[in-house]
């Protein structure tokens, strides 16, 4: 998902500067010149980065925070204005929790890439994370609006998310519902329609759209403690018990077991 159409044409519209010694205003183009050496030189940059780039990435995946940070410092090293290597040092910022610099990273990635719809996504979940929602909206709908964008399911989902954050339910479940139309599988769009009911007060819908929940996916903390709030609006008691004692046998450590037991189950 992260990485998803990063190859667009190579990142169209580099707006490389190719910088050549010699005193500055004097660069001669006549014969002897050295343009094709540099053309070269940068076209091995370009490269080298894309080789680093693609190192971080993997290295990233497999938990290798360290290594990867490494490999991504140096693509950038070599050509500082590839996206992709910006986009993985946002992605590798963000998971160690170092939220500015984060920040930066994402700004840059889209600043060099700004028609591709993978950094939008993830560039605009990261707003959202810092209470920018409107700037986050304009970019999720940058990337569920681009018809090239494979995937555009996650960028609706994200929005939806996002919308939630923000309080604003209703927008949140128009956005659930076209992900899911749109013939999304995935489990926090369900969730997520759930519980956009449930906030606007249509519990008995959003119980029927847990029940689909609960017969395509593993329950997770979060989905039980949705699960138990539209149990007691519904009036569910037996849904409810059986919601709570899974939260408990299955996750007795999680932030939701706890607020459960420190509520006393009401």
């Amino acid at each position: 998902m992260m990485l998803q159409r990063q190859g667009r044409g190579l990142w169209m519209a580099l707006g490389l500067a190719l910088v050549a010694g010699g005193p500055a205003g004097c660069a001669s183009m006549g014969e002897g010149s050295d343009v094709g050496q540099i053309e070269r030189s940068t076209g091995k940059n370009r490269q080298a980065a894309e080789v680093n780039t693609e190192l971080a990435s993997g290295y990233m995946r497999e938990g290798e925070l360290k290594v990867a940070m490494e490999k991504v410092k140096r693509a950038i090293a070599f050509d500082g204005s590839y996206a992709a290597a910006h986009h993985v040092h946002a992605l590798l910022l963000d998971r160690l929790g170092e939220e500015e610099e984060a920040g930066e990273a994402y700004r840059k990635a889209h600043r060099f890439d700004r028609d591709n719809p993978g950094i939008a996504n993830n560039y605009a979940g990261y707003l959202c994370r810092v209470g920018e929602y409107e700037r986050a909206q304009a970019l999720f709908r940058s990337a569920y609006e681009d018809p090239l964008y494979e995937t555009r399911e996650y960028a609706l989902v994200n929005s939806g998310r996002c919308y939630q954050r923000a309080g604003e339910s209703e927008k949140a479940l128009e956005q659930f519902r076209r992900a899911i139309d749109s013939g999304s599988n995935q489990p926090v769009a369900v969730l997520g329609m759930a519980r956009a009911l449930h906030e606007q007060g249509e519990s008995e819908e959003a119980a029927r759209v847990m029940e689909r929940y609960e017969s395509r996916f593993r329950h997770t903390p979060e989905s039980l403690a949705t699960a138990i709030e539209i149990d007691k609006a519904v009036g569910d008691d037996a849904a409810l018990a059986n919601h709570r004692l899974i939260l408990r046998g299955r996750f007795p450590d999680s932030p939701e077991a706890k607020e459960q037991q420190a509520g006393g189950s009401q």
